[in-house]
């Protein structure tokens, strides 16, 4: 078991790793994220620096997609109970965020997040979205602002939600409602520590 935890998580921050924005930008408009505009290897980023909106699409759909990739190859493949796919979300994510082979530097979690969450629960999800949304079009019209209220509200309304909120959306994955909860606030954290960090 505990060697299966172990490939779980390094498979799945290999493939956080992978730097799609840095492909992207290069391959179509030869942009380097790292060391323009906000330095942050995301989808906004890649866009804002190259003027291409397809270059920002190609990279949340593929940080996207890794992300989904890394829960589904951990739960059909490794071994089926959520928490690998608990800990397969966590991890891609934080290969994203944090990736060694950028120096630890990386983008901020988000479209690697909603991959991971659109196909093992998205509870949090639509939890992060809808308190992003009250404060981005109520309070300020801040990205930044919305992104990091978002996630220190999101684990609060996480563990104060009934239990019958977590089956509602959950598929086939046989969810542990406490591990479900756990995660919401370390990725939340993870989140808030990549919009903070020094460029």
């Amino acid at each position: 078991m505990i060697l299966h935890l172990l490939l779980t998580a390094l498979i799945s921050y290999l493939i956080g790793t992978i730097p799609f924005a840095l492909i992207f930008s290069k391959l179509l408009a030869k942009k380097n994220p790292g060391k323009e505009g906000s330095k942050n290897y995301g989808a906004l980023n890649s866009y804002e620096i190259t003027g291409k909106k397809i270059v920002g699409l190609l990279v949340l759909l593929f940080d996207a997609m890794k992300g989904a990739l890394a829960v589904l190859f951990a739960y059909y493949c490794i071994f089926p109970k959520s928490f690998y796919a608990v800990i397969a979300a966590f991890f891609v994510v934080l290969g994203h965020n944090f990736n060694i082979f950028l120096k630890f530097k990386g983008g901020r979690g988000l479209a690697t997040s909603l991959g991971a969450l659109l196909v093992f629960n998205p509870f949090i999800l639509i939890v992060w979205c809808s308190v992003w949304f009250l404060f981005y079009k109520i309070i300020k019209n801040d990205i930044l602002f919305a992104n990091t209220w978002a996630s220190l509200i999101t684990p609060v309304v996480i563990f104060s939600a009934p239990d019958y909120a977590f089956y509602i959306f959950n598929y086939n994955f046989n969810i542990v409602i406490l591990e479900y909860k756990i995660f919401a606030i370390m990725l939340c954290m993870i989140i808030i520590a990549a919009h903070y960090r020094k460029s």
